[in-house]
């Protein structure tokens, strides 16, 4: 029989577990977050949270009922979060000009669900390395991916000279994501001439440049676009695409 001293202690470390998915969670969230993903630190904390609070409940919450002729499947409301979790996954994932986006966030989604269900189940362990092999690939493979295999991805440099006016900056780069380019890197100059400034855009992915540079010479704030493969230098001559006068 139970003593409530013994039912005290086997709750207090079920609330353990939970909370310990909960920060295993969130310390791939929070990878997420500093990238500026759609599913961030909430989001991988709350499904942690959730799965080992399922697996305690599908581990121990049925313990009541068991009798001569009652048999119950431990694991039979925790196998809902392996299939439940592609709903959310589901919700992640999106194409975009011929390429798929946020597979990464919704595997990692995922892992995390497993890693709360191993939590709930008391293989601490288990959990703890999976949260750190999941750190791992995510981070680690990221920085090899850049370094070693940025060869095959198109990298595209943009110059764009704009009036001097707020919010200049916050405008273009919005208009350059919209156009498909992931933006490496930004710098802004003040030597393009009096009140104007200069945004040098390095750029991935696939979106389609001419489109872009048409759309940015439409706008009123932009007085001339050089688009090319290389960083123009300030002698060379340069294709400019100047916004026409009406």
């Amino acid at each position: 029989m139970i003593t409530i001293a013994s039912e005290t202690l086997l709750y207090l470390e079920l609330v353990g577990r939970i909370l310990l998915a909960g920060v295993l969670a969130a310390l791939l969230g929070l990878e997420r977050e500093v990238r500026n993903k759609d599913a961030g630190l909430r989001t991988y904390t709350l499904v942690g949270l959730g799965s080992a609070l399922i697996m305690v409940v599908s581990k121990h919450g049925f313990l009541s009922v068991l009798g001569p002729n009652v048999d119950v499947d431990p694991a039979r409301v925790a196998a809902q979060v392996v299939s439940g979790i592609g709903f959310l996954g589901g919700g992640l994932i999106f194409v975009k000009r011929d390429v798929v986006r946020g597979l990464t966030t919704a595997a990692g989604l995922w892992l995390c669900s497993g890693i709360g269900l191993a939590a709930g189940a008391g293989m601490i362990y288990l959990a703890v390395f999976a949260t750190t092999a999941g750190l791992l690939t995510m981070v680690g493979l990221d920085l090899v991916e850049r370094r070693i295999l940025r060869s095959k991805r198109d990298t595209v440099f943009l110059e764009v000279v704009c009036h001097d006016k707020k919010g200049v900056l916050a405008q273009i780069s919005t208009l350059v994501a919209k156009a498909g380019f992931n933006i490496e890197s930004v710098e802004l100059r003040k030597e393009a001439g009096e009140g104007l400034v200069s945004i040098h855009f390095t750029l991935t992915d696939s979106g389609a440049l001419e489109p872009l540079v048409t759309r940015l010479a439409e706008e009123d704030i932009v007085a001339e676009v050089f688009p090319s493969g290389q960083r123009p230098a300030k002698k060379r001559e340069r294709r400019k695409v100047r916004r026409s006068s009406e």
